[in-house]
């Protein structure tokens, strides 16, 4: 067949891709456009313009003493270092969610997560330059290697989303040394070398157990959003980990059910006690949530409660209350962008706010009426 036969065929793709290309959304074309710049501009940016700032601020400081250039190179490379550092748990954030792209596609389907991940259309396995987290779909401009199909670019937004929820997180209650769970506010400071040279375990683990509260949130509103129903394994792992977690240590929950630290508790089992409160609270207020919300809002209500419970059995009561109430303002302010905005697509962002102002709640129903405040 002649190069001739072969050019209706060939123009009838390319008028189908570039049809598929204007249904995409503006900013998805952007970041598919200028992809290699972004990514090129954030590494300069991150490992050498915000270093080279903070220097050049610290050298301004002490111009008086008339500091040399070897002081500017030292303090560069000291902030070099930090920002490397703090920039590791956001593309920590990324990595994982480029794992939860993973989870929600295949869990529900009953694959394994275990393997390589490749290309739907051509079966190729990626590689690790191209599964990269953050700059991999960047760098590619949001195409397999091979076959040159578009990959979506609800891949790439999933892990910005993960990246910044992580890394917010990593500041709050690692950097920040719990500032979101300290009744002390006046000795809060955020201090990356102090988390380095000694960095404190009870906020490790808050982090650890807070940030898989948050991956296993945002599984759900992606399988939901892909209008499948949720597979029981993830309540199954959720509520064992939180469960046996709280049984075993003490200070799982940081807050006990009174609205006071758990490190103000000498009990053996401190959590269990505020756990039980969170699961019972977040039950019925998961139960009136869904008798309140139309219900087209909310088909699969027992998974939506169930998640609440999750929230309730780690975080308290307290928490689940605020929870409740943030995702039913996201859900009313979503629909007015975006009609078919379920509660379980938000809950993880409410969730995750909560965490970030947890002590600012707990002050309020400390100093509340009920408690004898003013």
């Amino acid at each position: 067949m002649s190069n001739t036969d072969n050019q209706p065929a060939e123009n009838s793709i390319r008028d189908k891709d570039s049809r598929a290309r204007t249904d995409l959304p503006g900013n998805e074309i952007f970041f598919r456009h200028h992809g290699r710049k972004i990514a090129i501009s954030v590494i300069l940016i991150i490992f050498v313009g915000i270093p080279l700032l903070l220097a050049a601020l610290k050298y301004q400081q002490k111009i008086k003493l008339e500091p040399t250039v070897f002081y500017l190179l030292e303090q560069f490379a000291k902030y070099s270092l930090m920002t490397a550092g703090i920039f590791w748990f956001f593309f920590f954030g990324g990595a994982l969610g480029s794992f939860l792209n993973v989870v929600a596609w295949r869990l529900p389907q009953g694959r394994t997560l275990w393997g390589s991940s490749y290309c739907p259309d051509c079966n190729t396995k990626l590689k690790i330059q191209d599964n990269f987290p953050l700059f991999g779909w960047l760098w590619r401009k949001g195409k397999c290697r091979t076959c040159e199909m578009e990959i979506a670019g609800r891949y790439f937004m999933v892990e910005i989303m993960a990246c910044i929820t992580i890394g917010i997180l990593a500041l709050v209650e690692l950097i920040g040394a719990g500032a979101n769970v300290q009744s002390t506010p006046d000795q809060i400071t955020f201090s990356f070398e102090r988390f380095v040279t000694a960095p404190e375990p009870r906020f490790i683990g808050y982090f650890l157990l807070h940030s898989s509260l948050i991956l296993i949130l945002m599984t759900a509103a992606l399988i939901k959003l892909q209008k499948q129903a949720l597979p029981k394994s993830i309540f199954v792992f959720g509520f064992t980990i939180y469960i046996v977690t709280s049984i075993a240590w003490p200070q799982a929950l940081p807050f006990t059910e009174n609205h006071l630290e758990i490190t103000d508790s000498n009990a053996s089992f401190a959590s269990i006690r505020p756990m039980c409160w969170g699961l019972v609270v977040s039950l019925a207020g998961g139960m009136l949530l869904t008798r309140l919300l139309p219900r087209k809002l909310l088909k699969g209500q027992w998974d939506f409660t169930l998640l609440l419970m999750l929230i309730g059995a780690i975080l308290g009561w307290q928490a689940a209350v605020i929870t409740i109430a943030l995702t039913t303002l996201f859900t009313f302010v979503g629909r007015l962008i975006y009609s078919k905005c379920r509660p379980t697509d938000v809950l993880w962002l409410a969730t995750s706010i909560t965490i970030y102002t947890l002590q600012i709640w707990i002050e309020q129903w400390q100093n509340g009426p009920l408690d004898g405040g003013s």
